[in-house]
């Protein structure tokens, strides 16, 4: 019987060409979406409505609540630094243990020179609807934003950390870097097609072209 670990090896191997998550995750896969969440002038009550109104919208179209998923935090290894089980993340799952996670590590991430380039990795593996994903995100949207909450890292610290959602059933993985936008990719650009056509007014102006041409 595989892991939580092996398995989310394994499943990115089969249908991701052994994807190795990382920002900008649009431009490593052959079909994606890329979405701005911005509206208006920044540090806002009504911008940060905004930027979670879009990014739970986009979520809540790629997700169901019975999906099998992947839940991958990233964060950079600073020292003797650890994911704990009292991280923000996981207490955003509804009855959560922690032998429920499998921890790994990724070298050489983004920089193939840099032997200090080490991320932590803790992978969950679990149905959607266990996850309180407005939080999250809402947590995401913070994180250059010292004095807002909730946060993915304590004490106003600006966080680095990345939450990766691997849709299992719908072969489809979502992204958002920041407060400024998404990335959703998946196998097959039919899988995409319906979440594009309810929201392609969204799509980041910068990748736009690019995007529409998948679709026409």
């Amino acid at each position: 019987m595989q892991t939580t670990k092996q398995e989310y090896r394994q499943f990115l191997k089969d249908h991701f060409n052994k994807l190795k998550l990382r920002a900008p995750l649009f431009y490593s896969c052959d079909f994606g979406l890329r979405f701005d969440l911005q509206i208006g002038e920044t540090n806002t009550e009504k911008y940060f409505h905004n930027v979670n109104r879009r990014a739970t919208t986009i979520f809540q179209s790629a997700f169901d609540s019975s999906d099998n998923v992947f839940l991958v935090l990233i964060d950079y290894k600073y020292k003797r630094r650890k994911i704990r089980c009292s991280n923000f993340i996981f207490k955003q799952i509804q009855d959560f243990h922690a032998a429920e996670i499998s921890f790994s590590k990724e070298l050489r991430l983004y920089d193939p020179r840099d032997k200090f380039d080490i991320r932590n990795l803790a992978i969950i593996k679990l149905k959607s609807g266990r996850v309180n994903h407005k939080t999250i995100l809402m947590a995401i949207a913070n994180q250059d934003f010292p004095s807002r909450f909730p946060r993915l890292a304590y004490n106003h610290i600006i966080s680095n950390k990345e939450i990766y959602f691997i849709n299992i059933n719908k072969k489809l993985i979502f992204n958002m870097y920041d407060d400024r936008g998404l990335d959703l990719v998946a196998t097959d650009i039919e899988t995409l097609r319906p979440i594009y056509e309810n929201h392609k007014d969204w799509i980041l102006d910068h990748d736009r072209a690019q995007i529409e041409k998948l679709f026409t």
